[in-house]
């Protein structure tokens, strides 16, 4: 089944006849690491194992496989535990996680609070850009932002040199407001904290830029909730560009954060990433489904798992409950 395409180190400066397919097929060859043999047989370790967890179709090509071995620093056990995790995660959450057509997010991406800039810094890592001022807590719900992050780290993660070199997270505070604490509640600080801990990324940061009074308040609700590794990733610079800069270069950034790349941000350049690939993130939500089943002909029925006749089940009962469902299963990834 094809995929996003892979992009070489060149992205996201790489031309488009500079991609290549990806494949879920179980026994398709391992391309990504022809000359390195343990490598190989750890991606095929990996895809068995999936394979095997349960009778839905479970996305299973090297690149996604990648992911979570290079965050695993290649343990085989450790990534499929990871990978079991978020199934799960998003099991419990559906709507925390990319579920629709892409067409239907379209006008989310257009209100311009989360993307990826076309460039790199100079560790070869993307750029992540946050404008929390730009949400419209009237009619936003914080499960929109998590979309977001899904979209366009799914983008990010299908390319190996982010793998290999990983992510700058830019979050811009100006703007922010006291709307936003009724996003910060214990049980989406948990889902939120969660998801993040479980993103298949080894090399990530978050740059705080534009930071004020409210932001100190957040600050004091959300930080103690944050797992460690996260909080030692964070680095504040308020309205500091030259500190800023020592991380994301200026020539890749706007007038706005100092730069020297024009007024403001190219959004056509930045939207066509994701919105040229429509078809490829679409096929994704065939992940999920039941093997030998129809995709789902819509997210709302492709993520519904009724219950079974007897009630809720508890434990390993419930899991198995579900295998034997005849609905299919939640999107995966």
């Amino acid at each position: 089944m094809p995929e996003i395409k892979a992009i070489a180190k060149s992205a996201p400066n790489a031309r488009k006849d500079q991609t290549e397919d990806v494949t879920s097929a179980g026994d398709a060859p391992v391309t990504l690491f022809a000359d390195q043999p343990e490598r190989v047989r750890k991606i095929n370790e990996l895809r068995k194992l999936i394979q095997n967890y349960d009778d839905c179709e479970r996305r299973s090509d090297e690149l996604f496989l990648c992911r979570f071995l290079y965050c695993c620093d290649w343990d085989v056990q450790e990534a499929f535990g990871r990978i079991v995790k978020l199934i799960k995660l998003k099991e419990a959450n559906p709507e925390w996680f990319f579920h629709k057509p892409i067409a239907t997010y379209s006008e989310l991406l257009n209100r311009n609070v989360k993307f990826a800039l076309d460039r790199r810094d100079r560790r070869g890592r993307r750029v992540f850009i946050t404008r929390l001022g730009a949400i419209d807590f009237s009619s936003m719900a914080v499960t929109d932002l998590a979309n977001l992050d899904d979209i366009w780290f799914e983008l990010m993660l299908n390319e190996l040199e982010t793998l290999e070199s990983g992510v700058t997270c830019l979050i811009d505070m100006s703007g922010y407001s006291l709307k936003s604490f009724r996003f910060l509640t214990p049980q989406n600080i948990r889902i939120g904290s969660a998801k993040t801990d479980l993103l298949p990324l080894k090399n990530i940061e978050f740059h705080v830029v534009n930071s004020s009074v409210f932001m100190n308040a957040a600050i004091a609700i959300l930080y103690p909730m944050l797992s460690k590794k996260i909080k030692d990733q964070v680095r504040f610079h308020y309205s500091n560009w030259a500190s800023l800069h020592e991380y994301i270069p200026a020539d890749i950034l706007p007038a706005e954060y100092g730069g020297t790349a024009g007024k403001t941000f190219d959004f056509q350049t930045i939207h066509g990433q994701v919105l040229d690939r429509a078809n490829d993130f679409d096929r994704l939500l065939t992940y999920g489904v039941r093997d030998g089943s129809a995709p789902a002909a819509t997210a709302a029925t492709a993520l519904i798992v009724p219950k079974g006749k007897g009630g809720k089940a508890k434990g390993k009962h419930r899991e198995a409950e579900k295998k034997k469902s005849l609905a299919g299963c939640t999107v995966e990834e």
